[in-house]
């Protein structure tokens, strides 16, 4: 009857994962959508120019993933251990730097643009000159995207997925509209794709106005000490596994751009250019599961929570399974459909085309396995696996493969990617055999579980009056099996069964029956019990006596519950009340056994 189901983390990724997605789809489909507006309307060659442009592009990127992946990811492991202040620290170094890094790159393009568009494009001047007229109003979305959807990122892990989805969707429909009216009706040609998306994030800035305004958000801006200062060191040590997948993807962009073009010349690059806004397409599935991924990974990670993260691992792996299959399978199928769309349709275009996006449509499955493991390491301390991966994927294998295919036959040029992501599979495999025979861990996630101290309880009950009851000697019971005092283990029970019941009354008064995660863990020096549930907002200490509305229960029993217990700490994140008791204690075993 007693055992742990994952209904919570299962429940909370899937909360994540369709406002997740949401965001995802907004971001992706802006920049296809922009690529098929201006193939359709001003032709293959400005196709090409979007492909071009693609390495400033990912600098961008860069420094967006620096401070906002960086940040959040650091931000959600502090706030599972409980650093509130240093989290927020986090918050406000991650958006402030990020923006003023930002701001200098721009400044720095608008001097150096036309060098920079003639060597983008290879010395053919008309190239070089669209390609600058789209960068230069584009450069300035870096501090806006910056500044509002690095803060939409932090906004996601307060709980508020939701709101992050809006940001994102109205700032690029803003873009999407504009683009529309720019390019078709005032002939502004590929300047206004630049134009609509730094005026897209822009927008984005004013809808953060009601987050700042909610009495109810955790992060605020704060005034760190200097000693803080160095927490931007550990933000970007963090984030720069991801970020390191946009530094590959710039130096990949410049090396397969140069093959390509000078393989199959424009109609190859835009060709490229479909392929590239393809990969967005099926990103829309795997940045969103793993993005849904990361907050709540950090958060369970910070906790040592190890259950809770294998049962959210296997939920993403079910969603990324269904999609590449379908993706796969639509674009082997119809690769001219997807041609006509960004305005390739003549018979030469074509002959390129089918069988790129064929070829191309093999990589998907690789692309989606190494990008959640490169994420879920980067969260979980294994930073240089995570950047392993993005230079072999991202760099190493794409470009070698590139290169000894187009030798071989030019056509044949975008089996490269599919190649390197088998390459780079292979590798992790071997990496992880050597890695779990190292440090006793297992399976391709390798958390190292087996660190954590103690004897361990881990049960989900329901949130109701019934099931808080029989926790009780639940808990009893297992202290006195691993050698606790009787009344130590009887403390443990009246708070357990006192938590479980007020947080059955007060957190789901309103919502429907919940459910209640709760985890005993038994050391030499102390008992630790943890509640976690998907209730309304019920933080115990700062309950007061008979503070309940139910009048056939008080909080009285929370006064008992604070009294037994030694600490008592409360913090409200993902949307989870969670709820740590620590209890001092007088008898132990020496060698306790693990029960998971």
């Amino acid at each position: 009857m007693y055992e742990r189901t994952g209904v919570l983390v299962r429940k909370k990724f899937r909360e994540y994962l369709l406002p997740t997605l949401m965001t995802s789809m907004a971001i992706s489909l802006a920049s296809v959508v922009d690529s098929m507006i201006v193939g359709l309307l001003l032709g293959y060659k400005a196709l090409a120019a979007l492909g071009l442009a693609s390495p400033i592009i990912f600098c961008i990127n860069v420094v967006y993933m620096l401070f906002g992946t960086g940040g959040i990811t650091f931000a959600s492991i502090e706030r599972g251990r409980r650093h509130d202040k240093r989290a927020n620290h986090v918050f406000t170094l991650s958006i402030l730097c990020g923006t003023g890094v930002m701001i200098l790159f721009l400044a720095i393009m608008l001097v150096i643009m036309e060098p920079v568009s003639i060597a983008l494009a290879a010395g053919d001047e008309y190239l070089a000159s669209i390609t600058a007229d789209y960068l230069r109003p584009l450069m300035f979305a870096g501090p806006t995207l910056m500044f509002s959807f690095g803060i939409a990122l932090f906004i996601r892990t307060d709980g508020r997925p939701k709101s992050t989805a809006v940001i994102v969707i109205l700032s690029n429909s803003v873009n999407l509209l504009l683009d529309f009216l720019l390019i078709g009706f005032l002939d502004t040609g590929i300047a206004g794709a630049g134009i609509s998306t730094a005026a897209g994030y822009t927008v984005g800035i004013l809808t953060l106005i009601p987050y700042f305004r909610s009495k109810n958000r955790f992060f605020r801006f704060t005034k760190p000490s200097k000693a803080e200062i160095k927490v931007i060191w550990d933000i970007i040590l963090i984030g720069f596994p991801k970020a390191l997948t946009q530094l590959t993807s710039f130096f990949r962009s410049m090396l397969l751009n140069a093959i390509v073009v000078f393989s199959l010349g424009s109609i190859g690059m835009s060709v490229m250019t479909v392929c590239t806004n393809a990969l967005l397409i099926s990103n829309i599935f795997v940045n969103g599961t793993s993005d849904s991924l990361l907050p709540i990974v950090g958060t369970l990670f910070g906790e040592k929570d190890y259950y809770g993260i294998r049962k959210t691992v296997k939920s993403a792996c079910k969603v990324l399974t269904f999609a590449c299959v379908g993706l796969m399978a639509f674009f082997m199928i119809t690769p001219a459909t997807v041609g006509r769309f960004f305005g390739l349709s003549g018979l030469q275009e074509l002959a390129v085309l089918e069988p790129a996006i064929r070829l191309f449509a093999l990589y998907l499955p690789f692309s989606a396995i190494n990008t959640v493991l490169e994420n879920f390491y980067a969260t979980t301390n294994r930073e240089k696996l995570a950047s392993l991966i993005a230079i072999l994927d991202g760099l190493v294998f794409v470009c070698l493969f590139a290169f000894l295919l187009s030798l071989a036959d030019p056509n044949l040029i975008w089996l490269c990617y599919s190649l390197s992501g088998l390459a780079t599979v292979l590798v992790l495999l071997a990496a992880a055999a050597v890695i779990r025979r190292r440090e006793n861990v297992a399976g391709l996630l390798m958390i190292n579980e087996k660190t954590a101290p103690g004897a361990i309880l881990d049960v989900t009950i329901e949130a109701s009056p019934n099931h808080a009851a029989g926790i009780s000697c639940r808990i009893i019971k297992f202290c006195t099996e691993n050698d606790v005092d009787q009344l130590t283990a009887n403390r443990l029970g009246v708070a357990a069964e006192e938590m479980a019941a007020n947080t059955a009354a007060l957190a789901h008064k309103i919502t429907k029956p919940g459910s209640i995660d709760i985890m005993l863990r038994i050391t030499e020096k102390e008992l630790i019990l943890r509640f976690r549930d998907n209730g309304e907002i019920f933080d115990p200490t700062s309950c007061e006596p008979g503070g309940s509305p139910d009048p056939e229960l008080t909080t009285d029993g929370i006064q008992v519950m604070k009294k037994l217990a030694s600490n008592l700490d409360y913090s409200r994140q993902l949307g989870f009340n969670t709820t740590i008791l620590t209890f001092s204690r007088n008898h132990f075993r020496k060698n306790p056994r693990n029960l998971y």
